[in-house]
């Protein structure tokens, strides 16, 4: 285990400008500063003491709720994370009550995908404070912003919270986080960790890539081979309980858990069903020993697929399901244009030349996922169906694509003109890391990158959705994915939360910044540093000797 050490002083303050070679001050944070920057927030004049024994959050006649029970444990603990150094003899009452306009949800139903976040909080000297939410999804989020605006007073040793009004609410509705569980398993409680952030940092989309062409680590309970033939090991899956286990998880915190399964290639790891994959073929036409594209020639393929997404979709009953569909051009060549197999299927059909070919595949699954999709289910792809093919009118696209800000915007212009919703994760692409302070810095990556900063019509910018910010697991295991994505991941949070015009300046947003990553450390989190030299009233100590 990790624990904290705490500093009693702080650094004696320096002047006020840069520091050393031009750097911001190591001890330049805001006190009870929110992240992501509310739409609305006006600060009161004075602040007030505020004793973690005598406070309190009550709910008006949602009482039995689970998401806010849940919610005030929590929240209560991470709050207050110093209580053996603070000093609140005498300290008044403090009270936050929580109203809903809508009664919490009864059932364990997923959040929607179209959540209503907006909240109100008022917080007054007399020590009382007012959180009011049209639904739950707005009260969670009116939590975490309360929680925000509490500091701990190293000189007085008392926690303090600042007075404010505050009228918010998400810029985007879909504000994501994207793990790779194929390249690199990660285990449940490292998977749960990051949703706990996600809801701190204010997303509400973990986007679970869940199989690749490495493995298949998810137990389909209606073909098992899948995960016992694809799995790199017999410990190196995710039973049904523990899917079920993190999906609920993720529910109490108002985040969604939407599922990709990527066809029709980077299937390599789905040999456990015979005679899903296509042969290969090098340049020699010797057959290769590594197949990653499905064999479209089947029709018991699709009849496959159609049992097998029916499965899913009712283990995953988020609104949204991802198809993949990139990268299909990688192995065209070698499995498609060389199988004598697929060349004689497209003779046959009439079929001229792979894009056809991959036409072909993709109506088809898209008729039999017809069968089995609920009406409210939403299918998204990435970029390359769109560009090489034609997908439904309500298909959502995903683009990842591009080298530059220009080529990313023009992707984005061509998606949206077509009549097309549009989610970016272009430029957000966290494993992409360099040494220094990357979230601030290039053309138009991570906090100066927006999603409708694109040439395009009012119209086709209300199509843009929002973001997800993706980690992809080729280099990124248990051991780093906290640290690499925290708080880079907090700089696009605030991108898809808050009002741009608010928000144009990292220099300005980096003191709330610099406080959010330190309240991360204070409640057991890696968030690692990302801008200069610096220091929290807190910091790591790894326990030696580890605990074995």
């Amino acid at each position: 285990m990790l624990r904290l050490v705490v500093f009693a002083t702080l650094l004696v303050a320096l002047e006020a400008g840069d520091w050393f070679y031009g750097r911001p001050r190591p001890d330049a944070w805001t006190q009870g500063g929110v992240w992501p920057l509310p739409q609305k927030i006006s600060y009161g004049e004075n602040n007030r003491s505020i004793d973690p024994k005598n406070f309190d959050i009550v709910f008006d006649d949602n009482t039995g709720c689970d998401y806010l029970v849940h919610a005030k444990q929590t929240y209560k603990k991470w709050m207050f994370p110093f209580k053996n150094s603070a000093d609140h003899s005498g300290a008044d009452e403090f009270i936050l009550e929580v109203k809903l306009k809508t009664a919490c949800p009864r059932t364990q139903k997923v959040p929607p995908s179209d959540m209503n976040e907006h909240y109100t909080l008022s917080i007054k000297e007399t020590g009382h404070a007012f959180l009011e939410a049209d639904e739950i999804w707005g009260a969670l989020r009116g939590l975490e912003s309360f929680s925000h605006l509490i500091w701990f007073c190293n000189k007085c040793h008392k926690y303090r919270i600042r007075t404010v009004e505050i009228d918010d609410k998400p810029r985007f509705p879909v504000r994501g986080y994207m793990i790779d569980t194929s390249r690199h398993f990660l285990s449940v409680n490292t998977i749960k960790r990051q949703i706990d952030l996600m809801a701190q940092n204010k997303l509400n989309v973990l986007h679970w890539h869940i199989v690749d062409s490495e493995s298949f680590p998810y137990e389909s309970r209606t073909f098992p081979d899948l995960h016992k033939k694809g799995a790199y090991s017999t410990r190196h899956f995710y039973s049904q309980k523990q899917v079920t286990n993190v999906i609920n998880h993720a529910r109490l915190r108002g985040v969604r858990v939407m599922a990709e399964f990527d066809t029709p290639g980077h299937m390599g790891s789905w040999q456990g069903q015979p005679g899903i994959l296509a042969d290969c073929f090098d340049e020699h036409q010797k057959k290769t020993d590594l197949p990653n594209l499905i064999d479209p020639t089947k029709q018991e393929n699709f009849e496959f697929l159609e049992k097998f997404f029916k499965e899913i979709l009712e283990v995953f009953q988020d609104d949204y399901l991802h198809l993949g569909g990139d990268e299909v051009s990688f192995w065209i060549e070698e499995c498609w244009s060389r199988n004598p197999v697929v060349k004689a299927f497209m003779e046959k059909k009439g079929i001229n030349g792979t894009v056809e070919l991959e036409n072909y595949y993709f109506q088809n699954l898209e008729g039999l996922l017809h069968k089995v999709l609920p009406k409210n289910k939403r299918i998204l792809y990435w970029q390359e169906v769109f560009d090489q093919n034609k997908p439904p009118k309500d298909a959502i696209v995903h683009v990842w694509k591009g080298n530059t800000l220009a080529e990313q915007m023009t992707e984005m212009t061509h998606v949206t003109a077509a009549g097309h919703q549009a989610i970016l994760s272009s430029c957000w692409y966290l494993n992409y890391i360099h040494y220094g302070p990357d979230w601030k810095e290039g053309d138009g990556k991570f906090y100066y990158c927006d999603p409708r900063g694109f040439n395009g019509t009012e119209e086709q910018k209300n199509l843009v959705l929002g973001g997800i910010v993706a980690m992809w697991g080729e280099f990124v295991d248990a051991t780093n994915i906290e640290a690499r994505t925290w708080p880079r991941a907090s700089s696009v949070a605030e991108r898809l939360w808050s009002d741009p015009e608010q928000t144009k300046d990292a220099e300005v947003a980096w003191p709330r910044l610099h406080e959010f990553r330190c309240r991360m450390l204070a409640r057991g989190f890696r968030a690692e540093p990302n801008n200069a030299p610096d220091f929290c009233p807190q910091e790591w100590e790894d326990e030696y000797p580890p605990h074995v």
